[in-house]
């Protein structure tokens, strides 16, 4: 895998999968977000991106790059 500016990426990173989307219903707009370790990892839904993010840099956070 490499970055834009085609340097290597390190091993030890992680990969995930984020999806975020606006969802208008009766009237109440809202962003919503999954996200999901790799491609075979358990997804998680969040019903707002702030509380995606803290999760995800909650998981940065207590493990350690592999």
């Amino acid at each position: 895998m490499e970055q834009d500016d085609n340097r290597p990426v390190p091993d030890e990173g992680r990969v995930y999968v984020l999806r975020v989307w606006h969802d208008t219903r009766e009237d109440e707009a809202s962003w919503h977000a999954t996200v999901r370790e790799g491609s075979h990892g358990a997804r998680r839904s969040f019903a707002s991106v702030d509380a995606c993010i803290e999760h995800l840099y909650g998981e940065l956070l207590r493990r350690p790059p592999r």
